[in-house]
Order: C-alpha cells, then sequence, then structure tokens
C-alpha cells in the first residue's frame, strides 16, 4: 500500500512541475494571442453579447407560437352584488325593483389559445433577425481584430524593452572593465583622473538608462497582462526570433485598402440594413392586427362553500380579433420620417467611413515606409559603429587614441543598436497598422 502511495504521489509531483514548466516557457506571439483570445475580459464580454442577442431574436421570435395560457380564481361574496329590474309582475306600472344575483361561492378556470396571424411588430422581428445575429457577430469579430492588434503591438513593445535592458547590461559589463582598467591606469600614474571620472561618468549613466529600461520592462509587461486577462504583476516570458523578424517587416505597398475588406464597412453595412427595414416597419403601420383565439372556461357555482366544486357549468368560444388603429394624430407620419432621416445619417457615415478609411490607409503606409527606410539606415549605421568601435579600441590598447575618443565610439554604438532595435520595432508596430487599415487582418 505504501508503495502504490508513493507512486500516487510521485506521479502527481511529476505533473505538477511539468505544468510549472510550461508555464515558465518563453511564449511566442501566436501564444500570446491564444491566450489573450481565451482570457481577454472584454472579449468574454462581447461573446456573451452575442450569445444575449440570439436569445433576444429567439425571445421575439417567439411571438408566432401559439400563446397558451390557464387563468383560475375563486370568489366569496360577504355581499351579492344589486342589479335593479322592471317590475315583472307589474311592467306597466313603470316602477323598478332591486334584485340581488349571483351566488355567494364561485370560480371559474379559463383556458386561452391565441395565435397571431398578422402583426407588424413580429413581421419586423422577422425580418431583423438574420442582420441581428450578423451585427452581434461583426462586432465580435470588430473586437478580436483590435485585440489582435493591440497584443500584437504590445508583444513587440515589451521585447524591445528587453533588447534594451540586454544592450545595456552589455554596455555595463564592457563599462565596469574599462573603469578598472582606467583606474589601474590612473593608480599606475600613466593617466590623470579624467579619464578615470570620464569612465565612471560613462557608467553612471548608463546605469540610469538600464533603470529606465527596466521600468519600461514592467510597465510594458503589465500592459500586455491586461490585454491577456492576467493580473498586471504575473510574469511573462517572451521570445522571438529576430532572423525571422528582420524578414517579418516587408509588406506589400502597392496593395490599396478595399472598404469591404474592412470589418467596419461590413458592419455599416449591416446597420444600413437594420434602419432600411425599421423604415419598412413604419410605413407598414397601416397594416391590422389580426388573431385568431380559442377560450375554454369553466365556472362553479353555489351557494354553500362545501358544495362548491360539485357541479361544474363549462362553455367554449373562439373567434378572430382585429385591431386597426384609424387615427393617432400623425404619429405614423412622424415616425416614418425619423427612421428615413436614421438611415440618411447612416448613409452619411458610410461614405465618411470610406474617406477616413483612405485617410488612414495613407497615413499608416506613409509611416510603414519612413520606419522601413530608418530601418535599413539603421542596420547599416550599427554596422559601421561596431566597426568604429573594434578599430578605436585596438588602437586605445595600443596607446594610438586617448579614452575619450573610446567612451565616444562606445556612445555611438550603443546608440546605434538601440535605434536599431527601434526601428526593427517599429517597423513591424507600423506593419500590424497598415494591414489593419488593409483589412487584411482577420480574428
Amino acid at each position: 500500500m505504501a508503495k502504490y502511495l508513493f507512486y500516487a504521489v510521485l506521479a502527481c509531483w511529476l505533473g505538477m512541475s511539468g505544468r510549472l514548466e510550461a508555464q515558465q516557457q518563453d511564449l511566442d506571439l501566436e501564444a500570446v494571442l491564444e491566450i489573450a483570445k481565451e482570457n481577454n475580459p472584454v472579449l468574454k464580454h462581447f461573446e456573451n453579447q452575442r450569445l444575449i442577442t440570439d436569445h433576444q431574436v429567439k425571445s421575439n421570435l417567439s411571438g408566432w407560437l401559439p400563446q397558451l395560457g390557464i387563468v383560475g380564481d375563486y370568489n366569496r361574496y360577504f355581499s351579492q352584488p344589486v342589479a335593479i329590474f322592471p317590475d315583472f309582475n307589474n311592467p306597466e306600472s313603470g316602477e323598478f325593483q332591486e334584485v340581488r344575483t349571483g351566488v355567494p361561492f364561485n370560480s371559474s378556470v379559463s383556458f386561452s389559445a391565441d395565435q397571431q396571424l398578422i402583426n407588424n411588430e413580429l413581421i419586423f422581428y422577422r425580418q431583423q433577425s438574420n442582420e441581428q445575429r450578423k451585427q452581434a457577430d461583426q462586432l465580435l469579430q470588430e473586437f478580436k481584430i483590435e485585440l489582435i492588434v493591440a497584443v500584437t503591438q504590445s508583444f513587440y513593445n515589451v521585447l524591445l524593452a528587453q533588447e534594451q535592458v540586454g544592450l545595456t547590461k552589455e554596455d555595463l559589463r564592457r563599462q565596469r572593465k574599462q573603469l578598472e582598467d582606467a583606474s589601474l591606469m590612473y593608480e599606475a600614474g600613466l593617466t590623470d583622473q579624467v579619464d578615470y571620472k570620464r569612465a565612471l561618468m560613462t557608467l553612471q549613466n548608463t546605469q540610469a538608462a538600464l533603470y529606465q529600461y527596466e521600468e519600461d520592462v514592467a510597465s510594458r509587461k503589465a500592459h500586455l497582462n491586461a490585454l491577456l486577462g492576467r493580473h498586471a504583476s504575473t510574469d511573462i516570458s517572451l521570445q522571438a526570433s529576430y532572423e525571422d523578424l528582420l524578414q517579418q517587416v516587408y509588406s506589400d505597398t502597392s496593395a490599396t485598402v478595399q472598404p469591404e475588406h474592412r470589418i467596419e464597412y461590413q458592419l455599416i453595412q449591416t446597420q444600413q440594413i437594420l434602419q432600411a427595414q425599421e423604415l419598412r416597419y413604419e410605413k407598414r403601420k397601416y397594416l391590422p392586427s389580426l388573431s385568431a383565439f380559442y377560450n375554454y372556461n369553466v365556472l362553479f357555482l353555489s351557494p354553500v362553500g362545501g358544495e362548491l366544486y360539485n357541479q361544474a357549468y363549462p362553455f367554449s368560444l373562439m373567434g378572430l380579433r382585429l385591431t386597426y388603429p384609424l387615427f393617432q394624430g400623425g404619429r405614423r407620419q412622424h415616425d416614418i420620417s425619423v427612421a428615413g432621416l436614421k438611415l440618411q445619417n447612416i448613409e452619411l457615415e458610410k461614405a465618411e467611413l470610406v474617406n477616413a478609411m483612405s485617410s488612414e490607409w495613407r497615413e499608416a503606409l506613409s509611416q510603414y515606409k519612413k520606419n522601413l527606410y530608418q530601418l535599413k539606415t539603421q542596420e547599416s549605421n550599427k554596422a559601421l559603429a561596431e566597426e568604429i568601435y573594434g578599430i578605436i579600441s585596438l588602437q586605445y590598447e595600443e596607446g594610438l587614441k586617448n579614452f575619450l575618443e573610446v567612451i565616444v565610439a562606445e556612445t555611438d554604438l550603443r546608440t546605434a543598436r538601440i535605434n536599431f532595435y527601434r526601428s526593427l520595432f517599429g517597423v513591424l508596430t507600423s506593419k500590424v497598422s497598415l494591414e489593419r487599415a488593409r483589412g487584411d487582418i482577420q480574428p
């Protein structure tokens, strides 16, 4: 028994350690997007809203089904109602007499069935049902696209901050070595305090930059965690292949925006259809409402309460019920005008949206081109700065260059490296914006 218990505990521990290891693995962009789709609370809100819309549509359409109901009551008269009748014994006298009607105890059970045959409101619900579901789906897709864009750009921002931290730590290791060398040379009397103090000042500036970059990592991770539906303090480790990222920077700049590919355009088209259906609904208000009904009633009457349900008096009927408005003070015409003006506003918004999408695409394309050009420039600058720093470092070791030139070369190298990665992630971020503007991103 103890042996089986030992193996059970061991298996449980191995399973937990495996899950912890999986949780600690570095996440690439695809994994991060999957987490966002599973955990983002706003996305779940839109998913719930789609279900709410579906239930509302079914609830509205249920009016076409037969409506059945049962009503029962029990009455005990302490004082029976009075009716005024002529004097039947002497009708010519013109006198009346008071007669108490009914019995002290009565009860009834009524069963009713109603079926709508013509109903403008139910016709309206049926015509809008598919478009309402479609609109809920489009709202969900719109947020998914926005979530993909936000998560992708936040992912790149975190990577950039992490890369800046890594580069700065590498600079610190090199600068600590330079500070030690400057200190030894000063103690040996080969140089004065200037080189040492310059090395110390450079080191302190780099330490301050490192602190800033580490804070950037923390804040950007908090923002990414919020998009992923996680607590801001949750640790998250990201990974990306920079060779792959460099291959992903290119996008087709000849492609133009197609409004029908944008979810916003599709959504406003659906809104236009819904408003057109509402206009037709207002125009159809001249239609009467027609329904069929059937009622079955059972009465129980007795002067004695204990004998009330000994005798039943059933009766039933069926018929048609017609409702037709004759005059509503011009309300129908005003409602038609309101619905028509709303439809015109949606058409104007549609035209404005097309212009806005064209402007957004033009701006995104311009930003992408500028960032791509900047990346190529910074890539060349990084290679030159690395080459220059290598040459000056060797010349400094040989006594051909002074320490100030080393510091200047190192500053140029650090700046070139950071600018290169900023340009790289700037291109990737602007590429996402360009694809978003063209309508290429799909949920």
